[in-house]
């Protein structure tokens, strides 16, 4: 769409504003579904890269920002070359921890007695 929009506003005489958005990364966010988010991510990435290809650098800017964040962590100290959406290692506890976590959230459990779930067991 990027690429579309480009090319139909790139015909005006007096310049265009284009804003694109990746609202679906912070759906994804709110739903604590970090696969979702970094796949929608890496679209909005490509976005970005449609349009500093097909602009001048000279005569156009391209802002990129975001609104708010997100309580998203990258979490202790995984495993070299694990898989950044799955399992991350073993706490001192034995039991496993995600690389990624969010502290909100429809996902988000609170360990009230110092006890924790583990994570293996749930459909990452």
């Amino acid at each position: 769409m990027t690429e579309k929009a480009i090319k139909l506003l790139s015909h005006g005489e007096n310049g265009y504003f284009l804003f694109v958005e990746g609202g679906r990364i912070d759906h994804a966010h709110h739903s604590t579904k970090a696969r979702k988010a970094l796949n929608e991510t890496v679209e909005f990435h490509k976005a970005i890269q449609v349009a500093v290809g097909m602009t001048n650098p000279e005569d156009t800017l391209i802002v990129v920002t975001s609104d708010h964040a997100h309580t998203m962590s990258l979490n202790g100290y995984p495993d070299r070359g694990n898989d950044i959406l799955g399992i991350g290692g073993k706490a001192r506890d034995k039991l496993p921890y995600t690389t990624l976590s969010y502290a909100n959230g429809p996902g988000y459990r609170m360990e009230w007695l110092g006890s924790r779930h583990d994570v293996s067991k749930d459909d990452l």
